[in-house]
């Protein structure tokens, strides 16, 4: 594997062959430089960082803040910050293109009372859909940043500088569809999964957020727990002919509306990984159903770890490293700054 860096440019992987730290200001939301945006995400493990709590024991929902998870983050001293990656994520990347800090505004569940931090918040949790999921879903994340404006804690000047990004990895709205699944169904449930995301975007819009960001569907066939069975060397075309369904559907939707910014990281992450979907941190259970990090009770490690992610695209079972995040934003970048002028 190998990964082509340059100082000026995205990163480009080429793969041939084969306690969160709240380290924000005491200001409320209304202390912003007039300059300043305010950022708001919405999703799932994608953007999530640290809305779910930590555990005492490690396991498959609380992996996120257990080496080898934050391995990469020299910003916080490589730990675990319940963040799904070696390191940052893309709500991090995301803010730095704003320019409003280094890393994404605070997980809502750290918030002060009756406080806002300037940046924004991140509402995302690991396990939520835009329609369903074991987490807050999409339509609750945004019942919560009603909730702050109707406490008067974020005001309209806020919200008319604010953006918003919206950012599931898909797992959760599609973890029924299998191989019986009959296409006619999968077009139901794709309609059911853009409607509520495009109700989520007229939501926000009602509210005042002035641009919206929408994720695309990645190439969920490519994602290492569907691309295991083929040794990590091709997707499987079950997973992205989901994620071609879902997108078709995603730009009937929105793809015209004002203000909102359809982000294409399914071609993103088309361009930057390249021919295997091997993870970094791969489970060894043999049968698909351990995760990173997992160990016996007697301690020993039962998955792999690469000696290098930033040569590799996927950090686990789902989810990109730190160095492809800032790969695909990257390459995403110029878009987002056009459409945020």
């Amino acid at each position: 594997m190998k990964l082509l860096l340059t100082a000026c440019c995205f990163l480009l992987v080429l793969l041939n062959g084969g306690g969160v730290e709240c380290r924000r200001h005491p200001d409320h939301g209304h202390h912003r430089n007039k300059q300043d945006r305010m950022l708001f995400v919405f999703g799932d493990s994608f953007v999530d960082v640290g809305n779910r709590p930590a555990a005492a024991d490690k396991g498959l929902g609380s992996r996120q803040w257990f080496y080898p998870y934050g391995s990469s983050d020299s910003a916080h001293h490589n730990n675990a910050t319940g963040r799904f990656s070696d390191g940052l994520v893309q709500a991090d990347f995301m803010a730095r293109i704003l320019g409003i800090d280094d890393e994404s505004p605070p997980p809502y569940r750290l918030r002060k009372a009756n406080e806002v931090d300037p940046s924004g918040v991140n509402f995302a949790i690991v396990g939520s859909g835009a329609s369903s999921g074991e987490g807050l879903g999409l339509g609750a994340q945004v019942d919560q940043l009603r909730r702050l404006v109707n406490h008067g804690m974020v005001d309209e000047q806020d919200l008319g500088d604010s953006v918003a990004l919206i950012a599931f990895s898909g797992a959760h709205d599609y973890q029924s569809v299998t191989v019986t699944t009959a296409a006619d169904e999968v077009r139901a449930l794709s309609a059911k999964v853009t409607d509520s995301m495009a109700d989520a975007v007229q939501r926000l819009q009602d509210l005042g957020v002035s641009k919206i960001l929408v994720n695309t569907a990645p190439p969920l066939g490519c994602q290492p727990f569907r691309a295991w069975s083929y040794n990590y060397v091709r997707c499987d075309s079950l997973g992205n002919a989901i994620s071609d369904t879902h997108n078709a559907a995603l730009r009937r939707k929105l793809g015209d509306w004002q203000d909102v910014m359809l982000l294409d990281i399914h071609a993103a992450f088309g361009d930057v990984v390249r021919n295997s979907y091997e993870p970094c941190c791969a489970e060894t259970s043999g049968t698909g159903d351990g995760f990173c990090g997992q160990v016996d009770g007697n301690g020993n490690a039962l998955y792999t770890l690469c000696a290098d992610p930033a040569n590799f695209f996927y950090w686990d079972a789902m989810h990109p490293t730190q160095a492809a995040w800032e790969a695909v934003m990257d390459k995403l970048q110029p878009d987002i700054q056009d459409f945020l002028a």
